[in-house]
């Protein structure tokens, strides 16, 4: 399966025109800050709408004008740069909200099983992140976003992270678009970089 993306997306003055496809593998997106990146990861999430042109998940359109599949109902494993979780929920407890009987196996370099018991609102920001990127991982998704996913971590526990997403992107051949200004994620982990500049975001 691919996605394929050929659209303008609006965020309040500022507008993005995206145009790419993504395949199997990591798929870098990479650019100066306020470029699109962000932006671009959100269209594809469903969480905000094309102006013109489309998404497609194959042959199926996601959000071309005439139609418009819900985030729920996109296969979709989201790690946001600031980790959104419920503040009113233990990290076990948000866990398994999104994949009901979750095993953490194969997923230990992340170091979150100490982290269950533990509300999101004590956690570092490292700590966090963690538990973003393992919820989207628990869902097995076909599509995996991910915005600045390991920024807050330490150099070795960033490599970890690294090393686990591109293992399993590449067991369970997942589709995964990563925003990053790390120069190391684009030569080691990047099956194909896109540019951001200036909001276009496009093949590069």
């Amino acid at each position: 399966m691919s996605l394929r993306v050929d659209a303008t997306v609006r965020a309040g003055a500022f507008e993005a025109r995206a145009g790419f496809s993504a395949g199997p593998g990591i798929t870098v997106i990479r650019g100066p800050s306020a470029s699109g990146k962000t932006l671009t990861l959100r269209l594809v999430a469903g969480l905000a709408r094309c102006v013109r042109g489309g998404v497609w998940w194959g042959e199926s359109a996601w959000d071309d004008g005439a139609t418009r599949v819900a985030p729920e109902r996109r296969g979709i494993g989201y790690a946001p740069q600031h980790a959104a979780l419920w503040p009113h929920r233990t990290v076990g407890e948000q866990l398994a909200v999104m994949a009901p009987g979750f095993s953490l196996a194969g997923l230990e370099a992340l170091g979150v099983e100490a982290l269950l018991g533990r509300s999101p609102t004590g956690l570092s920001g490292g700590e966090r992140q963690r538990v973003a990127l393992a919820r989207a991982l628990l869902r097995r998704p076909s599509l995996l976003l991910l915005d600045e996913p390991w920024s807050a971590l330490d150099r070795p526990a960033r490599d970890a992270a690294a090393t686990l997403v591109r293992d399993v992107v590449r067991a369970r051949g997942i589709v995964a678009l990563l925003v990053t200004h790390d120069d190391a994620d684009a030569e080691h982990l990047a099956d194909q970089v896109v540019t951001a500049r200036d909001g276009v975001v496009g093949a590069g």
